[in-house]
């Protein structure tokens, strides 16, 4: 008797009861809504050739403004350097011309009162440094003459002190009361250089006057540099016996000769064997 079996019992294993559903079918693509749309490189190229030529623009703008700037520079040092050309020759022409500087200076266009301050203080040092007092007193009347002048006390003094070596006292008296009449504060500093202008020229009396005017006063009162500046003139003239009064002078008054009050005398009494 045969007997029939189920049509799995050949398969070692039972079939699966739950089987994988089918795939789905395959999406079908509308080709003209991806031919509206920009690929991906494509739109990454413009911008990176936008941002590239926006970086551009703006170093051309830099390179511009760095150009102007360095235009604009150059002009003012240009313009700065024809102003004070043109002071120069403004001074130049007064100091040539003095007789005709007015006329002079309206056909050239110059004005006077209207130099650079540097120029004209530069041209009056050059004087006063050269001593050539003549020309050094022509442009101090010149600085006087500007609109931005103010009285400046160290400029009097720098001239006081040039009139007196080139042995100019009274001139360096006129400047003293120039001084005074300007409002400047006169200290000690400007009596011992109008003293030394006159002892300079051997005009010991004045020099004697101006230095009784420093011990009357309150704030001017003479120094050792005051004293050593005599006792050099009366040793240049071998007026030994004003030498010796001046040096007990400044023993009473509690005034010390310094390295340079001793090693004047020392010279001049060496050179004249006392």
């Amino acid at each position: 008797m045969t007997t029939l079996l189920p049509s799995h019992a050949h398969h070692p294993f039972p079939p699966n009861s739950n089987p994988k559903p089918p795939p789905p079918p395959p999406r079908q693509v509308n080709h003209q809504q991806l031919s509206c749309l920009p690929p991906n490189n494509v739109s990454s190229t413009s911008q990176t050739q936008t941002q590239t030529s926006n970086q551009n623009i703006r170093q051309l703008m830099i390179a511009k403004d760095i150009e102007k700037f360095k235009h604009q520079e150059a002009r003012e040092r240009k313009e700065a350097k024809n102003k004070k050309i043109a002071s120069q020759k403004a001074i130049s022409i007064i100091l040539r011309r003095e007789a005709t500087k007015a006329i002079i200076e309206k056909k050239k266009g110059l004005s006077p009162k209207r130099l650079l301050p540097q120029t004209v203080l530069e041209a009056l040092h050059e004087r006063i440094s050269a001593f050539r007092w003549e020309s050094a007193l022509t442009v101090f009347e010149l600085l006087r003459e500007q609109l931005w002048y103010r009285p400046n006390p160290s400029i009097y003094i720098k001239m006081i002190v040039m009139l007196g070596k080139c042995k100019q006292p009274e001139k360096a008296r006129q400047l003293f009361e120039m001084m005074v009449d300007d409002g400047c504060i006169v200290n000690h500093e400007v009596y011992t250089a109008l003293l030394s202008a006159y002892s300079r020229s051997g005009n010991f009396d004045e020099a004697f006057s101006i230095l009784q005017q420093m011990k009357n006063s309150y704030d001017c009162q003479p120094d050792v540099h005051t004293y050593s500046i005599l006792i050099k003139s009366f040793l240049q003239v071998f007026a030994f016996d004003k030498v010796q009064a001046v040096v007990a002078e400044m023993r009473d008054l509690g005034i010390r000769p310094n390295t340079v009050t001793y090693n004047t005398l020392i010279d001049a009494y060496g050179k004249a064997k006392k």
